[in-house]
């Protein structure tokens, strides 16, 4: 019952941060109303339900009121609209370089600000380089992209401003830590590249570091119309099937391995990601379904992923509306959860190993891929096939793939002779999306999926778990009698 109860408040909480931009209120007005509701909830309202309600609109109210005092917090950094900006700053996130320009993040010292500068591509900055900035600091016009940048703690972006390189400080020592991670990260890169042909090479190093930037054109259009795009993006839905498979593959082991190795695995995806904080999230929320998969309850698992989801958005409520990775964390952690055992009863598939893998697939398929459809509007008809036949394999494929890369920075040759099996193995994967979006109607892009739609989509999705559950329980009870 307390269970419950903290539930229903987490949710009431999450509810009045979600519907937040909705509002226009003051902060002293919501904190009053959330301290009237409160109240009076506590002291004169006798019926249990009617308590419920004042708490729960009370912790609604409340939720507002973190979101505000956030985007408030973040809002308040200015710089002057139409003259230049001069600024010294530190390079606080890896360069991120495209073929068309380099992406790069920088701390300003005195304001405490994040700006995105856009430079020249391959510009030679690094992490933790200090530099001389001047340029005119904007805000996104479109409010898509502002919100996406603030979600990130990203006030303002520069669009090719005059750099120089002021030198180096000393690095805080989580700089440092960072700095060891993104130089680890760009060693498994080049090892990657060493051991393995292109395209092979390019899609391993986005299955296991996220990096795009060498995938050849053709690739990124067939993972896009094969509804696989997922699975080089360092996205919370990629680590839950990771950590999944491997758990499923190791149960047969020991019931110590199938929850020691997933958790090996969700610590050295965050090294070699260089620590981000999509990827920190997710592995924070696997390590937690992993500990309550090891108790052995379903509503444990549901619990501590929900109590977990819940704390990350207080501490940044912005994810939650503007974070795509870590909604898709969320549904596909839910999906495996909650529809995972409904699609695990209903398929009758007698290999165990197959069964589970492709039950676990489905339900994080049906829960996360609405969100997809919501953001980018082209849908995949043959996605659900595509990834059925290819999810199963990526967890073993990426063990391949990592230790051919770990043997490779110590010596190419080593790398070159482990990585066969990975090579086979990606080809293969390669194949089989080419062969998914080369099929007739395999893609239709404008499609018109609306927040209503997808609100209506969980309610009906919701609906059905709740009608399966309670005509399995009816079934029991009519068992034992």
């Amino acid at each position: 019952m307390k269970a419950v109860f903290a539930c229903f408040i987490l949710f009431s909480l999450i509810a009045g941060i979600f519907f937040a931009p909705y509002f226009d209120i003051s902060s002293v007005g919501l904190f009053a109303l959330f301290a009237i509701f409160f109240l009076v909830s506590l002291s004169v309202i006798p019926q249990k339900w009617l308590w419920l309600a004042m708490i729960a609109i009370g912790f609604f109210f409340l939720g507002i009121l973190r979101f505000e005092l956030h985007k408030i917090s973040l809002e308040k950094v200015f710089y002057p609209k139409d003259q230049e900006t001069i600024f010294r700053g530190q390079v606080v996130e890896p360069p991120e370089d495209t073929k068309k320009a380099t992406k790069i993040v920088v701390s300003d010292n005195e304001k405490g600000a994040k700006i995105l500068l856009i430079l020249k591509p391959f510009s030679g900055i690094k992490y933790g380089d200090y530099l001389q900035v001047k340029g005119r600091a904007i805000k996104p016009e479109n409010e898509s992209a502002k919100n996406s940048l603030l979600a990130r703690g990203i006030t303002h972006e520069m669009l090719f401003p005059e750099i120089q390189n002021a030198g180096k400080d000393k690095l805080t020592l989580s700089m440092q830590a960072k700095s060891l991670l993104y130089s680890l990260r760009n060693r498994f890169e080049e090892s990657i590249n060493r051991i393995l042909p292109e395209p092979e090479s390019s899609f391993l190093a986005g299955l296991l570091l996220g990096i795009k930037r060498n995938l050849p054109d053709w690739l990124m259009e067939d993972l896009k119309v094969s509804g696989t795009t997922h699975l080089i993006a360092l996205s919370g839905f990629n680590i839950t099937i990771i950590i999944e498979g491997l758990r499923l593959i190791f149960s047969k082991k020991s019931a110590r391995l199938s929850f020691f190795v997933p958790l090996a695995a969700i610590a050295g995806f965050v090294i070699m990601t260089g620590s981000q904080s999509s990827v920190v999230r997710a592995g924070i929320m696997g390590s937690m379904m992993l500990l309550a998969h090891r108790i052995g309850r379903q509503s444990s698992a549901a619990m501590a992923i929900i109590i977990t989801a819940a704390a990350m958005v207080l501490i940044n409520p912005m994810i939650l509306r503007f974070d795509t990775g870590f909604q898709l964390s969320f549904a596909a952690f839910m999906g495996i959860i909650y529809l995972g055992p409904i699609f695990k009863n209903l398929l009758p598939i007698k290999n165990k190993s197959i069964h589970e893998i492709i039950s676990m697939t489905l339900g994080a398929q049906v829960m996360a891929y609405p969100i997809i459809l919501y953001y980018f509007g082209s849908f995949s008809s043959i996605s659900l096939f595509t990834n059925l036949i290819v999810l199963p394999f990526i967890p073993v494929i990426m063990l391949l793939g990592f230790i051919s890369a770990a043997l490779g920075t110590v010596w190419s040759g080593l790398g070159h002779i482990f990585s066969w099996t990975a090579l086979f193995a990606l080809r293969g994967i390669i194949a089989a999306i080419k062969f998914s979006a080369n099929l007739p109607y395999a893609s239709f892009e404008g499609i018109g999926f609306s927040a209503l739609n997808l609100a209506i989509y969980y309610i009906i999705v919701l609906e059905l778990i709740i009608i399966y559950e309670n005509i399995r329980k009816r079934r029991l009870l009519g068992t034992k009698k």
